[in-house]
């Protein structure tokens, strides 16, 4: 039985999603986020991070379709390749609360969650963690325009 390791996000108060271990490279509590004239509600800031301009993606506000309001700003940084042997990338997702460590092994794969119905658009595949679906999110799809 193979045994992987992922990180679950917490994308608001009820949504969770994953990514793979080493795809998380950095969490920033209170990180300083500039505002994006024009841009989408979901991605209205931008993180400067190691000298890049990051998209900082509400993933929850794209799930359900309106902006959220967070009380505290915490923020994970992700890299990701757009194909194999490519140098990574990097974007970052807003989060609700400190990522966890998962084990996670081929016997908890599920179908993706029907609601919000957007899942199928941001998740590669889904697994369960105490009887609740977590979508194990699609990094270059999401970081590399298919959501702008």
């Amino acid at each position: 039985m193979a045994e992987s390791t992922a990180w679950v996000l917490a994308l608001d108060q009820q949504l969770r999603a994953a990514v793979g271990e080493r795809e998380m490279v950095h969490l920033i509590e209170a990180p300083t986020l500039l505002e994006v004239p024009r841009s989408p509600f979901y991605c209205r800031q931008v993180l400067v991070w190691n000298d890049a301009v990051l998209p900082a993606m509400d993933l929850a506000a794209w799930l359900r379709r309106q902006p959220t309001h967070r009380a505290q700003t915490l923020v994970g940084v992700f890299a990701y390749q757009t194909r194999p042997g490519a140098d990574p990338e990097y974007g970052a997702l807003l989060l609700a609360s400190i990522p966890m460590r998962a084990s996670v092994t081929d016997e908890q794969a599920c179908a993706l969650p029907q609601q919000p119905d957007d899942w199928r658009t941001l998740a590669i595949s889904c697994f369960k963690q105490n009887n609740q679906p977590i979508p194990i999110l699609d990094l270059p799809h999401i970081f590399g325009g298919g959501l702008l």
